[in-house]
């Protein structure tokens, strides 16, 4: 059947091709195996690459009964189009296909959820705060933390790894973007919440909560170890993330204490748990393609950096960002109605035939593997972390395959259940000694 924009289902012609495998908006839909979602995903790439559905089965805002769905957008080229058009579709009325409430928006999203030029006045001065120097001094954090784990876990020869190293790699980094200690109270909320507030579907995470307040209160746990950090670091500025964005300033300016809090929830979710789930899923891949690892092995420096980047295609972490239309317009032939939903889906469009020979392929060597969408379709939102949660993955992989080179699954991956992150809950693995 195909869905109408006025929520009309249509049957098929006589000798038109059968309707799409599953059903994007059904919630049973995002418990299912990814490839095996990708089959449905592939039909609509080759069959209805700009498709409307009705709204998503939401337990954030539960849809009424007359609620408008929303268009998915499912090739490489209409999701680009979409995302680098701040006239024709804007961020302020929501970026997932979920709808939260204005005032949770405003708190919790920052710039993310903002158009230019608010949106270039909050980003540039965050910017500020990367500056050459402070850059190096990341860089130093992460390799330190990521040789931490490796000696903490390489005489254990088995474990769960999203416990031993995805979640501690990025949250112990994330803690020295705070300035809070490793180990402390503070770091373990911040590690908590960055894995529990994008995974409100999740069972496992939202612990008995509804969507909403599991959300919520995740946001607000991580929003008050920032500002009481920030609170501390407007007098007693540390070499720390906290200290840099506070004293940081365009044109006299700088952010306001909603808005620290904002970023810091924002950086929760897009430094944290993005990179929590790559390193768990290059690990699953190298494992499971043995080939490909060889290949890794045989020249790691000469090769890191392009795996990395095939990782990011292969298993997209963020699986999809949403516009709204401002006006009317036409994607693809197809009219968009002004204050239409259209949810750009990297996860399909990183899997695009016309753009990558072979998608389902997992290929280190691929030439064209940096064209992902794993840090948006381009344009004003393209990640402002790029460098940084390329530079965690590849660090992180360093300190594995160089000490742990024959780390391997030791069962099956327990995936989230989440329409958002392309997310790993646990991952049993295991190595020599």
């Amino acid at each position: 059947m195909t869905t109408t924009r006025d929520g009309a289902t249509v049957p098929p012609l006589p000798g038109d091709t059968p309707g799409p495998p599953g059903d994007i908006s059904a919630r049973s839909f995002w418990a299912k195996p990814f490839e095996e979602r990708e089959q449905t995903f592939a039909w609509l790439r080759a069959n209805e690459p700009v498709s409307y559905h009705r709204p998503y089965e939401s337990t954030l805002v539960p849809p009424e009964p007359d609620s408008p769905g929303f268009w998915a957008l499912t090739k490489h080229e209409d999701c680009q189009l979409v995302s680098r058009n701040q006239e024709d579709f804007t961020v302020t009325q929501g970026v997932i296909m979920e709808d939260f409430p204005e005032v949770i928006v405003v708190a919790s999203h920052s710039f993310l959820a903002m158009d230019d030029p608010e949106h270039n006045r909050l980003r540039s001065i965050v910017s500020r705060a990367f500056t050459p120097r402070r850059t190096k001094t990341m860089e130093s954090w992460i390799q330190g933390v990521a040789k931490d784990l490796v000696d903490e876990m390489i005489d254990k020869g088995e474990g769960e790894f999203c416990e031993l190293f995805a979640k501690q790699m990025p949250g112990r980094i994330f803690a020295h973007f705070f300035g809070v200690e490793v180990g402390s109270e503070e770091a373990e909320i911040l590690m908590d919440s960055a894995e529990k507030m994008l995974a409100w579907d999740d069972p496992r995470c939202a612990l008995g909560r509804d969507a909403l307040f599991t959300f919520a209160e995740e946001v607000e746990r991580m929003q008050d170890v920032a500002l009481a950090v920030a609170e501390l670091r407007r007098d007693e500025p540390a070499e720390d993330l906290v200290s840099w964005v506070v004293h940081a300033e365009v044109d006299g300016e700088r952010m306001e204490d909603w808005e620290i809090a904002a970023f810091f929830s924002l950086l929760g979710s897009a430094a944290n748990d993005t990179t929590r789930h790559s390193l768990a899923h290059a690990v699953r891949l190298f494992s499971q393609h043995p080939d490909q690892l060889a290949l890794l092995l045989e020249d790691f420096d000469g090769r890191v950096a392009n795996a990395v980047e095939e990782v990011l295609r292969h298993s997209t972490p963020v699986q999809h960002f949403r516009r709204t239309a401002t006006r009317d317009t036409q994607i693809r032939g197809v009219d968009i109605k002004a204050g239409d939903k259209v949810v750009m889906w990297y996860c399909s469009g990183d899997r695009d035939e016309e753009v990558f020979e072979d998608p389902g392929r997992f290929d280190i060597l691929r030439g064209n593997a940096r064209s992902h969408m794993a840090f948006g379709a381009g344009g004003a939102h393209f990640c402002i972390g790029a460098a940084l949660g390329r530079q965690m993955i590849q660090a992180g992989l360093r300190a594995i395959y160089t000490r742990m080179p024959d780390i391997t699954l030791a069962g099956e991956p327990e995936i989230q259940i989440n329409h958002f992150m392309h997310g790993v809950h646990a991952m049993p693995v295991r190595w020599s000694r």
